[in-house]
């Protein structure tokens, strides 16, 4: 292809063509038939054992020579479709595309040899891997993406915040809380540094424990969901855009990033502190459709705060209230009523 995806090397044809789906590029007639060639290769090709955990080495696939006639006659196609959407593409072939990784009857998968910078995007676009499973039900929904909450969505602290401060604060740990959850509220967007802040509400308030270990303690007392995760992985295999959409100060969205591991379970992450805008303003929802790609349209937002879900309808976005307390079945009834299915 003319363009390099996020792993560093050019992208091939399949990919390319799901990038114009996504984007609403196709016309029903390419749409359809799109969807009947990849329903075919997810049939008859094996799915590498390098996708398992995200394809954390980067592998990319290559068919081999020579192609089947009826896959052959696919790829044709798929070219056709690349041609009529005026997407400039080419054939390569190579004897050595790189560090062989995986094997079976139709392909190969090798980490490159090389990799160049991927094709730039518009600011904070990301360019995200093509969901695995059928795309189908994407296609008959108007919603083709999901935009998550985090704090009472996917995860939750144990016993609560009032809990976790008592052994610093005992009774005046709701006054502390919500004292520095207020002047936290600049952070939220990206201005200011929290621990300085917190570090001198906790001597104002007597504590003499250093700030970095109530911040662990408190702040990063995190149980993710199992089941609030697979929700976001049948998403994903059925073919739908995942997204988390948070607000959170620079460390605790980092450590949410990276121990959590939320950069891999999620298309794209909207962090308030790097949107430059919190929830519940409106323009937290436009920068995020515009991160993730999307009009704002076809993407349902779950958040558990009614005043957050007005912002999204506001901006535009399909959106409902939803925690954790109300069980994962009610979620799926929620989803189910805008024709997305995590089943």
């Amino acid at each position: 292809m003319e363009y390099r995806g996020r792993l560093g090397v050019e992208v091939g044809a399949l990919v390319a063509v799901d990038h114009l789906r996504r984007a609403g590029r196709l016309s029903a007639a390419d749409e359809a038939r799109w969807l009947d060639i990849d329903d075919w290769f997810i049939e008859h090709l094996p799915n590498p054992d390098f996708y398992a955990d995200g394809n954390s080495i980067g592998a990319v696939t290559w068919f081999k020579a020579p192609l089947r006639p009826d896959m052959h006659a696919l790829v044709d196609e798929v070219c056709r479709i690349l041609t009529t959407s005026g997407v400039a593409h080419h054939r390569v072939t190579s004897d050595d595309p790189g560090t062989i990784v995986y094997e079976d009857e139709f392909q190969v998968g090798v980490v490159p040899y090389e990799r160049g910078l991927p094709t730039p995007m518009p600011e904070g676009v990301t360019l995200t891997p093509s969901a695995p499973g059928s795309k189908r039900a994407v296609a008959a929904s108007p919603v083709r993406h999901v935009l998550l909450d985090a704090d009472g969505v996917l995860q939750e602290l144990p016993g609560g915040w009032y809990s976790a401060m008592e052994p610093y604060l005992g009774e005046r740990s709701r006054e502390f809380l919500h004292r520095t959850w207020k002047d936290e509220l600049p952070m939220l967007a990206g201005q200011g540094d929290y621990l300085p802040l917190l570090a001198a509400t906790l001597q104002e308030f007597g504590v003499g424990v250093p700030v970095g270990e109530v911040y662990d303690a408190v702040w990063k007392n995190i149980v993710v969901v199992e089941e609030s995760l697979e929700v976001v992985r049948r998403l994903r295999r059925n073919g739908y855009g995942v997204h988390l959409g948070t607000n959170q100060e620079q460390y605790r969205g980092g450590y949410m990033r990276t121990s959590l591991g939320y950069d891999e379970l999620f298309d794209v992450s909207c962090y308030s502190h790097e949107l430059g805008v919190a929830k519940p303003d409106p323009g937290f929802f436009v920068e995020a459709g515009r991160r993730i790609g999307a009009e704002l349209g076809s993407v349902l937002f779950i958040d558990d705060v009614a005043r957050n879900v007005d912002g999204a309808r506001a901006a535009g976005m399909l959106a409902e209230q939803w925690d954790l307390t109300q069980g994962h079945d009610v979620l799926h009834e929620l989803l189910a009523k805008h024709g997305v299915s995590a089943r």
